[in-house]
């Protein structure tokens, strides 16, 4: 890169001879940046719409094709040595950038920056740039230039509806964390550096080998919303490491019980903020509904067969077997989260949210526009989601790796009450009901694995298991009759 002959300095004079940055300049990192975005910030310089007293004079001196060269070339950079790829697998609630990085703040419907950055920061796709080893100056300014309405809001207006919700002090953690990308080590260590720092009340909850007391019988009705117990909560002892092996097979299906898993799915895909999130179909909330009688499989269901059936059909996989680790741990997992919460009554919060009939018949066509305008900036315009180094970040919708036709998201009710409780990831409650009928009508209307019940024709199956208007499974959607090879 030699710059220009009307004046625009070569690139690497500021960001270095492979294009690495200057973290102490704040000048970002360029070497494998999508070219896509990459060229959109050019253009948003060169039209004003991104301030930057620097780089806007630059682009506006650049032609289109010589923004795209830069683009394309800098793409083609590797990332330089050292960034990592993946994130700590214990972090402490007490390191605020790496746990806002890794966990967000869902009390604020804030997604963890991993949800949409990929892990490690490593970066997704065209609309979410990387974010490890970033200088902290350059991270922080431009949170602050999203906030303060600086920076044009980009994909969905996603990133200006998150810097709002973050402190000055949260700005900079984040920042340092993506900045410094410190070695995996150092995760596991600020956790057991904060164990170490604890109260005596906390030290000995977490000490305690026995589960924590059971939820209590509900006398009455509950207006209010439950809220599970804090991870710092989280119990010691053999029945505490059941706990948390529970919570890293919610987060991480695939790696922790992959011998039952067939797809690219998580559960926390549906169950958002690791089954904690009311409205996503909590755990805490299913667990105190259990056992009872499912038309599903027509007999009265334990928790422990509930969890076997979204193996089944969610994770188009196989139930672990009674007494399987993998059960254990998430049933462990799923009565800490309900500690307290009210069992025998209605629980505010539980499953998906029941959206009324829409006004309007849901319609396939709105469907894919609402998709196209909402949801294909993340799950890909072909619905097969989007991957960082070879781990999923936002997952398939339909086709071969995605949920099969037993699942319950398959059903149009239930997705429709999901997607306007919670997507797009972080604004839920933005989409109109008829706008989250229609796209979860849309998202539907796709094949996808056969149901596991499967009859011998979908004909028979659709009769014996969805003959309902919420399953489009049997019927006819363009010219293609869903549930068939």
């Amino acid at each position: 890169m030699q710059g220009t002959a009307n004046g625009v300095p070569a690139c690497i004079s500021c960001h270095g001879a492979s294009g690495e940055g200057n973290a102490a300049a704040g000048f970002p990192r360029l070497a494998g940046v999508g070219a896509d975005y990459f060229e959109a910030q050019l253009a948003a310089f060169a039209d004003g719409s991104r301030e930057n007293a620097v780089m806007q004079p630059f682009a506006k001196n650049m032609s289109a094709s010589e923004r795209t060269a830069v683009a394309q070339y800098f793409s083609s950079l590797p990332a330089p040595k050292g960034i990592r790829t993946q994130d700590p697998s214990d972090v402490a609630p007490s390191d605020s950038g790496a746990w806002l990085a890794t966990r967000g703040r869902w009390q604020q419907d804030l997604p963890a920056c991993v949800q949409c950055h990929g892990p490690g920061g490593a970066g997704v796709g065209a609309a979410f740039p990387p974010l490890a080893g970033q200088p902290a100056a350059y991270i922080e300014a431009q949170l602050n230039a999203w906030k303060n309405g600086k920076r044009p809001p980009g994909t969905l207006a996603l990133m200006p509806a998150v810097a709002s919700k973050l402190s000055d002090a949260d700005m900079h953690a984040v920042a340092l964390y993506y900045a410094q990308q410190p070695s995996p080590e150092a995760g596991a260590a600020a956790a057991a550096s904060q164990a170490s720092e604890q109260g005596p009340a906390q030290a000995a909850a977490q000490s305690a080998s026995q589960p924590a007391s059971p939820p209590q019988t509900d006398t009455g009705a509950h207006a209010t919303q439950f809220h599970p117990p804090p991870e710092s909560a989280m119990p010691g002892g053999d029945f505490g490491k059941s706990v948390k092996l529970g919570e890293q097979v919610f987060r991480n299906t695939g790696q922790y019980a992959g011998k039952f898993v067939g797809n690219s799915l998580r559960c926390a895909n549906c169950h958002l903020d690791a089954g904690r999130k009311a409205n996503s179909s909590p755990l805490w909330a299913a667990f105190v509904s259990y056992p009872a009688y499912r038309a599903k499989n027509g007999h009265v269901n334990t928790f422990a067969e509930r969890l076997q059936g979204c193996f089944s059909y969610s994770m188009n996989g196989k139930a672990p077997p009674l007494g399987d680790p993998v059960l254990v741990a998430l049933e462990s997992y799923s009565y800490w989260l309900a500690t307290g919460a009210p069992v025998g009554g209605k629980v505010p919060g539980k499953g998906y949210p029941k959206l009324p009939a829409p006004a309007q018949k849901a319609d396939y066509a709105r469907g894919a526009k609402v998709y196209e305008q909402h949801c294909a900036a993340c799950h890909g315009a072909d619905g097969q989601g989007k991957t960082s180094n070879g781990h999923t970040v936002f997952p398939p919708l339909w086709g071969a790796r995605s949920f099969n036709w037993g699942a319950g998201m398959h059903e149009t009710q239930n997705a429709a009450g999901f997607i306007k409780a919670n997507m797009p990831l972080g604004l839920g409650g933005t989409l109109t009901d008829q706008e989250a009928w229609d796209v979860a009508t849309f998202m539907d209307s796709h094949e996808r694995p056969q149901d596991p019940r499967f009859k011998g024709s979908v004909a028979q199956t659709r009769t014996k298991y969805h003959d309902t208007p919420n399953s489009l499974y049997g019927t006819v959607v363009n010219g293609h009759l869903l549930g068939s090879p």
